[in-house]
This record gives C-alpha cells, structure tokens and sequence, in this order.
C-alpha cells in the first residue's frame, strides 16, 4: 500500500511537478523523492496525468527519475534566467524523451468524431513515465508556455510554476499569504517605533 503524496502537488505541467519534488517545509529543503517509497507515492499521485501505458511505473528505477528531475530543474532555472540550457541538461532530457517514440493515432469517439491520442512504441511503462515529463519539459522550454514560467516570489520558497494571472507573483495562496502576513508584521512594527 503506497501513502499519500505529502510534498506540493499545484495542477502545473508534469515537468514543474517534478521540478517541485524539492521543496521547502518548515523552512527546511525538503526531497520529496528521496526514497523509492516517495517516488511511489509522486507517481501515485499523477497517475491520471499520465499517458496510461506510463501509469505503472517502477518506482525501483528511482535513480532514473532523480537524474531527469537534475535536468529539468537545470534546464527550466536556466531557461527562467535567460541562459543557455547546459548540454548536460540536454541529453537527460532528450534522451528521456527518446525512451519511448510515440506516433498519433486517429480514435473514433462514440459521437462519431475522431480524436488523436498518442500510441506508444515500447511497452515499459517507466519509460513511458520518463519520456511523457521529458517532453513536457522540453514543451515548457521551447514553447510559448516559457514566457509564463516563473518562481515563487516567497522567500524560502523554491517552487516554479506558470503564470496564469498578471499579478500573480505566488505558487500558492499560501506563500502569498506568508508574505503579506510578513509586510504587515513590518509595517506594525516600524509604527510601533
């Protein structure tokens, strides 16, 4: 029996996801992944994000996932700082997304209209897994979704995620309110002076 997730899970594409398996609790830099079992539980989680063939993977090849999350978080800090992608990066990253070559298929629907649905030329599930985040990221670096990318403007805070509004600056209404609470302790404070 796998347990909950217990790091942050905010709706981003699978490439941010990863990239948020780090992140910060109780002021401490948290690993979300740390252990086959946490892995278990972040791919527990996504599962219905997934391409089905990918939603069984091994969370025993945990060294593979921890080697792409190095990637993506390399290449989408690089991407948010305006510098080149390091090639490093770019063969993880790449060489993920090579796992499993995926064609379009045409999928008639019960309405009579056609769908496109990805088919998968492998049937390893983890490699599915790997190259379904792999291309999400590369989508997000390549993409017109790179200019909403952003981090949290929190401190403490290591998340990314996209921007969806003009003003928001947050990953979460929780950091957003850690801030204000923290603006407004100092304005409280300097009055009191």
């Amino acid at each position: 029996m796998s347990t909950a997730y217990p790091g942050p899970l905010r709706d981003e594409p699978l490439a941010l996801e990863l990239h948020n398996t780090l992140y910060a609790a109780r002021g401490e830099l948290t690993d979300g992944l740390e252990t086959a079992t946490g892995l278990s539980s972040w791919l527990a989680a996504i599962a219905d994000r997934l391409p089905e063939p990918g939603r069984d993977a091994d969370a025993s090849r945990h060294r593979e996932f921890l080697d792409l999350r190095g990637a993506v978080r390399d290449a989408l800090h690089a991407g948010l700082d305006g510098k080149r992608v390091p090639a490093a990066a770019l063969e993880v990253l790449n060489g993920a997304a090579a796992r499993a070559p995926a064609s379009q298929r045409a999928v008639a629907r019960p309405s009579g209209q056609l769908q496109a649905e990805p088919r998968f030329h492998t049937a390893d599930a983890t490699d599915v897994a790997l190259a379904t985040i792999a291309a999400d990221a590369i989508e997000l670096l390549t993409g017109p979704d790179r200019e909403r990318l952003r981090a949290c403007g929190a401190a403490g805070c290591v998340l990314m995620f996209l921007k969806e509004h003009a003003r928001r600056t947050w990953c979460s209404d929780v950091c957003g309110n850690r801030v204000r609470q923290a603006r407004h302790y100092e304005r409280t404070r300097q009055a009191r002076r």
